[in-house]
């Protein structure tokens, strides 16, 4: 297979059912399906053979630089024109006459996918995204800009600079060198990792060229004309990207595509071993659903309206809506005030909570799902609690927080969580966000958190936790101005998060109306 330049080979393989124009299941021609993939094409064989007993055809391709294929491999930069080569290629073969083309992917080859679209808008009929990275920048920088420490360390390291994957190499590094992440400057973190690298420091800033490389842009997306399956993880790190594209998506279309979005209980592997329990919380058997079928029942589909499936953890149960987030929801505000508090009323006295960051022992992440108590009582972070709820709430949408805080630091982060605390003592993360030290003229700085989707049980407690660190999932701010990734001394940051008053510390909630979700 030929790329757009001439000069690039890409190589791929066909999966030809036994009957090669087999129907689908409305009485037209079956789909053509196009994935192009950074992680060896042989890895799709399975799921492949898969599509192929349902009379799909199914075209894999190596990207440029990766595996079989020719070229230098330049994550990202590539691949609307080689998905461009990849669409016309296909549409002159002869099992394809007449038949749909769908691109589809998972992870990277999602952005492919997309790519794939933007470049092709009137030869692709649809597409099916699970877990779009869409782009460096999106994928491994904060919204705020705060490098993805560990996520991107760990995805460069094995897929970002070799030909092949360096399977296992990664995670043996960080198990032996314990202190890699924490080397400063970060910036010479590739120069002490174990594989050689030559652009490790081209892609440590979100604005730098290397970053956005091949990104596709709002407009782009906004302008496509096809149907979309888009298939999230509640605890994948590419949520919000999820929910984004089915927002973006056909947007500026007059008769806009229909729009399927499917949102279970899973992180990044998306429960592909039949496990129900993502860290420590457990989702009972009713969350388990075989992503493969899914994916088939929605290609054959002859359905046209939108629709939202979408798993509710506290709950145990999935749900349906014609839209997200799922309403009618009520905007649910609570305030930040003494004695670590948080409380719906806003006319709370003038009040400020403190604590000390300190880069060298900087707040530590925690794995999706993990129970999160043993955090609740150090002393570098503030908590605001509801304390028991009497009723049940359920939360579905974005959260806002809005912080009144102050630094004797020259800059410095803020990272928000919005926890769950269970009546046995288990805390859950519910949502998270983080930012820059930016405030807007009040004073204030407003945090985006995650999508969240959750049924916080009576007797439970919600949690407004703020600290300025998470590490080593975010890069530690070192309290100093200038370029974090170059530096390596830090300072101690004395916090100030302020409520009541005229500075009120806050969260609001989108709470869910009980008739507002149908199972």
């Amino acid at each position: 297979m030929p790329s757009a330049d001439r000069a690039v080979a890409l190589t791929g393989d066909v999966y030809l059912p036994d009957g090669s124009c087999l129907p689908g299941a409305d009485g037209n021609a079956a789909a053509v399906l196009l994935v192009r993939t950074a992680y060896g094409r042989s890895r799709m064989t399975d799921e492949a053979l898969a599509w192929s007993s349902r009379g799909v055809t199914v075209v894999v391709q190596d990207v440029r630089g990766r595996y079989d294929s020719d070229g230098d491999w330049q994550p990202y930069r590539h691949e609307t024109i080689d998905g461009a080569a990849a669409v016309d290629w296909v549409r002159d073969q002869p099992w394809a006459a007449g038949r749909p083309l769908v691109a589809y992917g998972a992870s990277y080859s999602a952005f492919c996918a997309w790519a794939v679209a933007v470049a092709r808008p009137e030869q692709v009929d649809a597409v099916i995204s699970v877990a779009p990275s869409l782009g460096l920048r999106s994928a491994k920088f904060e919204p705020a800009g705060i490098l993805r420490l560990a996520e991107h360390a760990g995805w460069w390291f094995l897929h970002g600079e070799g030909r092949t994957s360096r399977v296992q190499l990664t995670e043996r590094m960080l198990a032996q060198e314990k202190n890699l992440l924490r080397h400063l400057p970060v910036a010479d973190i590739g120069d002490v990792a174990w594989p050689v690298t030559r652009r490790w420091r081209e892609v440590l800033h979100h604005d730098d060229a290397a970053v956005r490389a091949g990104e596709l842009t709002d407009a782009d997306l906004a302008a496509l004309n096809v149907p979309a399956l888009h298939v999230g993880g509640l605890y994948d790190l590419f949520l919000p990207e999820t929910v984004r594209l089915w927002q973006l998506v056909g947007s500026a279309v007059a008769h806009r595509p229909r729009r399927t979005m499917l949102l279970g209980p899973w992180d990044h592997g998306f429960g592909l071993s039949g496990a129900t329990r993502v860290g420590a919380r457990e989702h009972g058997p009713q969350a388990r659903r075989l992503l493969g079928p899914l994916l088939a029942d929605w290609l054959l589909a002859t359905d046209r309206a939108d629709r939202v499936t979408y798993f509710l953890p506290g709950a145990g149960r999935w749900y349906e809506s014609a839209a997200w987030p799922p309403g009618p929801t009520t905007a649910t505000t609570w305030y930040a005030a003494d004695g670590a508090a948080l409380t719906r009323r806003p006319d709370r006295p003038a009040g400020t909570a403190t604590f000390l960051d300190d880069p060298a022992d900087p707040f530590p992440s925690r794995e999706p799902g993990a129970d999160r108590r043993d955090l609740l009582s150090r002393p570098d972070a503030v908590c605001f609690d509801t304390g028991p709820l009497t009723a049940a709430v359920t939360v579905t949408g974005e959260t806002i927080a809005v912080l009144h805080a102050g630094t004797d630091a020259e800059d410095t982060d803020w990272v928000v969580r919005l926890l769950e605390r269970q009546a046995d003592g288990t805390v859950m993360s519910l949502a998270h966000g983080s930012a820059r030290h930016r405030p807007a003229a009040d004073g204030s700085i407003e945090v985006t958190l995650t999508p969240v989707a959750a049924r916080v049980a009576a007797g439970s407690s919600l949690v407004l936790q703020v600290s300025s660190s998470d590490f080593p999932d975010l890069a530690r701010s070192l309290n100093q101005a200038g370029d974090r990734t170059t530096g390596a001394d830090w300072s101690l940051a004395r916090q100030h998060v302020h409520h009541g008053g005229d500075r009120p510390t806050r969260v609001t909630l989108p709470v869910l109306d009980d008739s507002g979700a149908t199972s």
